[in-house]
């Protein structure tokens, strides 16, 4: 019998055997779901068998794995993601194994279903979809849907399924609904193999870093689509009932996005609940464009885009599934540097200096364009700040087109290809695996997740910025007790000095919140499927002692759904459990302590310039106050301290970064150190 909020079952699909069966989700329960339990498949199905060398994205052998949470489906608000996970083509130089996620309803109606996830190996002959139906599952011929953007693609779909969408049921072998299939796909972003593919779900929900567009394409997988007509069981609905009730009592609610204007439509998810109004401006289901990196693909940092054009923008990402973070020209704002006139970028630097600033700029500096070994055609660039160039080259990157089968590649290998890796330590802003830098400084442990990670975290649950009406030392101390670690010292931001050592940025106790936070986040958000603008929240300032709902309310969900009794730090562990098993999964493919080093922009003056909140706590050995921290970057030595300090925190040897024999046995993984004892790679 499945555990209440699961479904009992993952669908396991070989395209090139086209073998379809289901797995016991029991098995994997351990790993928490969601990603947690795509690391577990993946090191069944990928790892263990030991027949390829884990370096290519595009091979046959690597899976996509699409994983929910127990909360999808029950209710619970802000808790509708699916994990994406596998080889990701975007990481660079290796393709480490890698994650996404989205919201919207597809997670809901895969449990409705009876599944908790879809895992994908193999490649079809020829394009197909995977057509899920409650238990029924098939292969469907796609050959008609390739080539279509990815909103016609689902159009398509559901013209097939015969449904009237909300006016008449539809009969089921299994039950009737009103809903019409729930689709997540790829456009010609996805088809031609491009690094920078998005998958999506909807209009806008998508699972932008990672490239798993490209993973589509290579596999022949068009799409993936579900109907079901069951229901996720619930231990104690009158529990998750006053669960959500208490929260919304205690909590105020979050503000939304700015939209698209007065006349925009904003709202959450579907399925989700949050009031965080992430999607916006359109009641069709098919257009619930998404009001995040999207909304700014074509804004740039010398010209105010009208919001005409950066609505087309949007639409022109999704329908082509690119990742707009990867492609963009600016993101959502740019910063003053002329404060500073030995910075390579004048006068202002842009948020993500992204493959679309980055071109140009190689433009700009004669290195690619007419006369130049890369010509710059189709893109008309004498038209550079116009609607036409937008559309030439999103079409271009999307089908590599001209320049655009070198822009396919992503900002790393584009850089890579004209010789100019040098730049990641000045004009190309990339993480040290190849994504953009996205607001991890001078929050370091973001950035040091980031590093430890294959991608960029994408963690905006810590604010730990100047609030009103609390001292910094009240405020540092109310975090050390919502994590229950009791360590104001966590939060100290000291950079420069001895203080840097002793409790600030490079210290122990930095690692050991950089630990919680991976732990926290391999967990709660990407197994469980807990929204990242809804969790954490250590702190709520509209509270009467200034707590936020984190660390009373995740398990509280979690209890009411699953009937079991995990505390806060249960739930730790089992996210501790799974970042060791991609750790050693890291391992085997290659990583070791001395890969693990920031690109050089993080250990000059400048790296922190792109940071939206700047004031952080500072403990001078005496008190606690903000300071601006604008001017904060790393020291190659004090990073290298941190590394030590963190290693020892995960139970790592702390020469190779290794996992050790002692750490995987008591995290129950015995037969991960012995299989990591074989290659030569145990800690």
């Amino acid at each position: 019998m499945a555990t209440p909020g699961f479904g009992g079952k993952i669908l396991f699909v070989n395209l090139s055997t086209k073998e379809i069966r289901a797995l016991d989700s029991q098995k994997y329960e351990m790993y928490g779901g969601g990603h947690g339990t795509a690391t577990a498949l993946f090191w069944e199905f990928c790892v263990a068998p030991g027949d390829w060398d884990m370096q290519d994205a595009f091979h046959p052998k690597n899976m996509v794995a699409l994983m929910t949470g127990a909360m999808a489906g029950t209710g619970t608000p802000a808790a509708a993601r699916t994990s994406v996970s596998g080889l990701s083509p975007q990481c660079y130089p290796v393709q480490w194994f890698c994650h996404s996620n989205f919201g919207g309803a597809f997670a809901t109606m895969l449990k409705f279903a009876g599944w908790d996830g879809v895992a994908v190996v193999g490649k079809a002959e020829s394009p197909v979809y995977i057509n899920i139906v409650d238990d029924k599952v098939t292969l469907e011929d796609a050959k008609a849907l390739w080539g279509l953007d990815s909103w016609k693609t689902q159009e398509e779909i559901w013209k097939s399924s015969g449904v009237r969408f909300g006016e008449e049921w539809w009969r089921l072998d299994s039950g009737y609904s009103l809903q019409r299939p729930q689709i997540v796909t790829m456009g010609p972003a996805g088809e031609n193999l491009t690094r920078v593919a998005s998958l999506i779900h909807g209009g806008g929900s998508g699972a932008g870093q990672g490239g798993f567009g490209g993973v589509f394409g290579s596999k022949n997988l068009k799409a993936v689509a579900v109907i079901g007509t069951g229901s996720i069981k619930i231990a104690d609905p009158k529990e998750l009932k006053n669960t959500r009730e208490w929260w919304d009592k205690t909590w105020p609610r979050m503000g939304g996005f700015g939209g698209f204007g007065p006349a925009s439509i904003t709202s959450a998810c579907a399925g989700c609940g949050l009031p965080r109004q992430c999607h916006n401006r359109n009641r069709a289901h098919s257009q619930d464009s998404d009001d995040c990196a999207e909304s700014t693909w074509y804004s740039l940092v010398d010209h105010q885009t009208p919001t005409i054009i950066n609505q087309k923008g949007t639409d022109i990402c999704q329908k082509l599934s690119l990742n707009a973070m990867e492609t963009c020209f600016m993101g959502p704002m740019s910063f003053p540097t002329d404060h500073n006139k030995d910075f390579p970028i004048q006068p202002r630097v842009p948020a993500y200096t992204a493959l679309g600033w980055y071109m140009k700029k190689m433009y700009d500096m004669g290195i690619i364009g007419p006369g130049t070994k890369y010509d710059t055609s189709p893109l008309p660039m004498d038209a550079y700040k116009s609607e036409q160039f937008m559309e030439i080259y999103g079409i271009a990157l999307a089908n590599r087109i001209g320049i655009g089968d070198l822009l396919a590649e992503g900002t790393a290998r584009f850089a890579e290809k004209l010789g100019r890796t040098d730049d990641f330590n000045t004009l190309c802003r990339l993480t040290m695996w190849g994504y953009q830098d996205h607001w991890s400084m001078p929050g370091v442990e973001w950035a040091y997740g980031n590093l430890l990670d294959s991608r960029d975290i994408n963690n905006h649950d810590m604010s730990v910025g100047t609030k009103r009406g609390i001292t910094c030392e009240q405020f540092v101390n109310i975090l050390a007790e919502r994590t229950l670690a009791n360590d104001p010292y966590w939060f100290d931001y000291s950079w420069q000095g001895e203080q840097a050592y002793k409790t600030g940025i490079y210290s122990e106790h930095t690692a050991k919140w950089v630990a919680w936070h991976q732990h926290y986040w391999n967990y709660y958000k990407e197994s469980v499927g807990f929204c990242d603008w809804g969790y954490s929240q250590l702190y709520n300032q509209a509270h009467p002692k200034g707590y936020g709902h984190t660390p009373e309310l995740e398990p509280r969900y979690l209890n009411a759904v699953t009937g079991r009794n995990h505390t806060f730090q249960d739930g730790l562990e089992i996210g501790r459990r799974a970042w060791n098993l991609k750790r050693a999964i890291f391992v085997l493919q290659g990583r070791h302590r001395n890969m693990e080093n920031f690109t050089g922009y993080y250990y000059r003056p400048g790296a922190s310039y792109c940071g939206y909140a700047t004031e952080l706590p500072i403990f001078d050995g005496s008190k606690w106050q903000w300071e601006n921290c604008r001017e904060l970057y790393f020291t190659r030595e004090g990073v290298d301290t941190f590394k030590t300090h963190f290693y020892k925190e995960e139970g790592w040897n702390t020469e190779s970064g290794y996992p050790t024999r002692k750490t995987l046995e008591d995290l129950d993984m015995k037969y991960a150190a012995d299989y990591l004892q074989d290659k030569g790679k145990l800690g």
